[in-house]
């Protein structure tokens, strides 16, 4: 497979950090929040929630993503 090559369902925008986005499933909102290593492949994958809308959940994303750590 080449280097430029993906698997799976990946933004190419995502690098070897953590990353969190907002998943609708069923009637609730949730938070996915995965570590991408340098080859784009998710580890330590997390899924939080349920929330009660969308903006929850978004408000959730914003609050990690600023948190230290």
């Amino acid at each position: 497979m080449a280097e430029t090559d993906r698997v799976g369902i990946t933004p190419r925008s995502w690098t070897a950090q953590l990353h969190h986005g907002v998943m609708h499933l069923g009637k609730r909102w949730y938070v996915v929040s995965a570590e991408l290593n340098e080859a784009g492949r998710a580890e330590g994958v997390r899924l939080d929630g349920p929330y009660s809308d969308r903006a929850a959940a978004e408000a959730e994303v914003d609050r990690q993503e600023r948190a230290p750590g």
